[in-house]
């Protein structure tokens, strides 16, 4: 039998009791705390809100305005181009040969001058020829006078002829009335007869003759005629183996060497016209408007679309630090039109004077492939305004001040001057009639509608009488209502 032993649970300590006055203090404390927790928040956080009232809300916008400038003189059109040559001459042999002698001057790059040598060719066939010409011209001439001689000898022949064929004829004559008395027989009247008809043939024979004469010196009158031409030309051939320069210029390229041979038409130089150069630029429709304008005192009545009046410019290129300008005028218009790649105007301006400019230290020549700025002195003949760079608004449009209301005009940008715009008023019929009494506007609007009321600050529009006698509310707002009601007093000004 075993014997089982009961053991006891281990004894766990009890948790020790509060006291009544532990209980008591904790409580006085924390009524103490949130006492002094709302005496803090109700007299130490409690503040006077200030008395806030919304200003009522002026009916016309103030803004800034400037006068409107009328725009008197010309304007200046702006513009890019590129210099390219007047003109340039490619020269040719006229005549083949070897060159004995070329100019130093003909290389590339170097300047030639008006009659200059370029090339000498070998003369001596041509010298040949004009002599051996000379010499046919000569003979000709001789057997021209061969010719005078033998039609004067047969001239002569010929007055005896004719004697001897009248002394035949009266002879002839004499024995038919012989013949008629019955006092010479029929035979010698036979005999005078035959020899009446040898004289005349002689006489004949003669005249044929004479004028055989006469047409074989035509012939060689003729050939005279020709030899001449034929001299003329080998003479000519003969100057053609020199080569002159028939202006002054720059060698642009140079194909020969001396000793080589050239043949007829072989192009050896190509020569540009430095007398004078033109600027090629491209301008726009709107660019075009302005010089057409000026049509009426610079051009005639035949003028065309492809033809502009010549209205001066400006041509202006930098080099480096220096500044340097050109006087131009407007030639013409290079083609029959419009460029279909660029839809631009080709313009080309003429320089008389590509080696005078305007500077203090030094020359410079425009040369071609210069990149340079065209500025068009235009005298249109419109009204145009200037107005300062802020007044244009997007869209290109101006706000005007037009009896205190605002007018919204669109404009037609034609030029800068220095800070200042110059402009074409697009409809200025009810706005500009007196200008002087026109404002344009240069400060910003939030919402600018057409013919709203505006004044500037000098001449502001005062409040009505009804909202100066309007009494207003006072009423005590929270933070949240005082935040609100500034924002809406902030955008007020702003639109004012």
């Amino acid at each position: 039998m075993t014997e089982t032993t009961e053991t006891d649970p281990p004894h766990q300590p009890s948790p020790p009791s509060r006291s009544i006055p532990h209980i008591v203090v904790n409580v006085v404390v924390s009524v103490a705390v949130l006492g002094a927790c709302f005496f803090g928040y109700t007299f130490l956080g409690e503040r006077k809100k200030p008395e806030r009232k919304k200003p009522p809300k002026s009916p016309v916008t103030v803004v800034t305005t400037e006068s409107l400038i009328p725009h008197h003189g010309p304007v200046q059109i702006k513009a890019n181009g590129v210099v390219v040559p007047l003109r340039e001459i490619r020269l040719a042999t006229e005549v083949a040969g070897r060159v004995i002698e070329q100019s130093e001057n003909l290389r590339a790059g170097h300047i030639v001058e008006a009659g200059e040598v370029l090339i000498r060719l070998d003369p001596i066939e041509y010298e040949l020829e004009v002599q051996r010409l000379e010499a046919q011209a000569a003979q000709e001439t001789s057997e021209i006078a061969a010719a005078d001689v033998g039609i004067e000898n047969t001239d002569q022949l010929m007055s005896l002829a004719e004697q001897q064929l009248r002394i035949a004829t009266e002879e002839r004559t004499r024995l038919a009335s012989l013949i008629q008395r019955q006092a010479a027989s029929a035979a010698e009247f036979d005999v005078a007869k035959r020899s009446e008809l040898t004289s005349r043939a002689a006489l004949v024979e003669l005249q044929n003759r004479r004028r055989e004469l006469l047409a074989g010196r035509q012939l060689i009158v003729d050939k005279q005629a020709l030899t001449a031409v034929q001299l003329k030309r080998a003479q000519l051939d003969l100057e053609r183996c020199v080569v002159k320069s028939p202006i002054r210029g720059l060698v642009v390229t140079s194909n020969v060497e001396e000793q080589s041979f050239v043949a007829t038409g072989t192009t050896f130089v190509t020569i540009e016209d430095i007398a004078a150069v033109e600027v090629r630029a491209n301008l726009t429709s709107d660019q075009m408007i302005w010089i057409w304008s000026s049509r009426a005192e610079t051009s005639t009545a035949h003028d065309n679309d492809n033809q502009v009046p010549r209205v001066p410019a400006t041509i202006e290129c930098e080099f480096g630090a220096e500044s340097y300008c050109w006087p131009a005028v407007l030639a013409r218009i290079d083609g029959s039109g419009i460029d279909s790649a660029t839809r631009t105007y080709p313009c080309l301006f003429r320089v008389e004077f590509p080696d005078t400019l305007h500077s203090v230290t030094a020359t410079r020549r425009l040369a071609r492939g210069l990149f340079v700025a065209v500025s068009i002195a235009a005298n249109p003949n419109r009204t145009l305004y200037q107005v300062s760079e802020n007044a244009i608004r997007p869209g290109n449009r101006v706000w005007l001040n037009v009896d205190n209301k605002l007018r919204i005009v669109p404009v037609t940008l034609v030029s800068r001057v220095n800070e200042m715009m110059v402009v074409e008023l697009m409809n200025p019929a009810h706005t500009t009639a007196t200008f002087e009494t026109v404002d344009v506007i240069v400060s910003p609007i939030s919402d600018p509608t057409e013919g709203m009321p505006v004044g500037s600050p000098g001449r502001k529009e005062p409040l009505s009488s009804a909202m100066a006698e309007e009494p207003f509310e006072v009423r005590t707002l929270t933070f949240e209502q005082a935040e609100s009601d500034q924002d809406e007093a902030d955008t007020a000004k702003v639109d004012g």
